[in-house]
C-alpha cells in the first residue's frame, strides 16, 4: 500500500485508495474459481459503488477506507455467490487463499463469510484482524499499525483465529 494523506474527504479518500483497493480485489481472486464469475476490476468497482452509497463520515485514513472496503469486498463476494448458488446450472464456487499458508489449500468465501461472522460474536477483535489478513492481505506488521496493537498481540490473536478456522473450515 502506498502513503495516503489522513485528512482527505471521504469520497477523496476512497479515491486516492481506489488503486490499492484493485490490488486487494486482484489477491483476494488469485488462483480462484471467481475469476470466472466476476473480474477484480468489477470486485473493486462494486465496493466503491457500495461505499459511495454509504456513510463514510466516520472514516478516518486510509487504512480505516480499506478495511471497509475489505468488509465491503467480502460482500459483494458473498452476494455473488449466492446468486451463482441460485442459478439451475451448477454453480463455480468462489475461493480465497488462506493468507500465510498456502498448504492450508483455497477456502470456499461463503464457509469463510460464516465462519468468520461466527468468530465476531465470540470476538470482533480477532474477526477484524482475520479480515485484515484474508481481505487486505495485510502482513503481520501491516495489521499492527491498522488495529493498533502490539505485534506480540496481534500474532498471538492471529494464530489463535487462525486455529479457530482451520477447526471450522472445510477443506477445499
Amino acid at each position: 500500500m502506498h502513503e495516503i494523506p489522513e485528512t482527505l474527504p471521504s469520497q477523496d479518500l476512497l479515491n486516492a485508495c481506489y488503486g490499492d483497493m484493485r490490488r486487494m480485489a486482484r489477491r483476494i481472486l488469485l488462483g480462484d474459481g471467481a475469476g470466472q464469475v466476476i473480474q477484480p476490476t468489477e470486485l473493486a468497482n462494486e465496493a466503491a459503488i457500495r461505499l459511495l452509497r454509504s456513510d463514510l463520515s466516520g472514516v478516518t485514513g486510509a487504512g480505516h477506507m480499506l478495511a471497509y472496503a475489505a468488509r465491503t469486498m467480502r460482500q459483494v463476494l458473498i452476494d455473488e455467490a449466492r446468486k451463482q448458488a441460485a442459478k439451475k446450472r451448477q454453480a463455480v464456487a468462489m475461493m480465497t487463499v488462506f493468507p500465510d499458508d498456502p498448504a492450508q489449500g483455497l477456502v470456499n468465501i461463503e464457509d469463510l463469510d460464516r465462519v468468520l461472522t461466527e468468530l465476531a460474536s465470540h470476538s470482533a477483535e480477532h474477526a477484524r484482524i482475520v479480515e485484515l489478513r484474508f481481505m487486505l492481505g495485510m502482513s503481520v506488521e501491516e495489521t499492527v499499525a491498522a488495529m493498533g496493537l502490539s505485534h506480540r498481540t496481534v500474532l498471538r490473536r492471529w494464530n489463535a483465529a487462525r486455529l479457530w478456522l482451520l477447526e471450522r473450515l472445510e477443506p477445499a
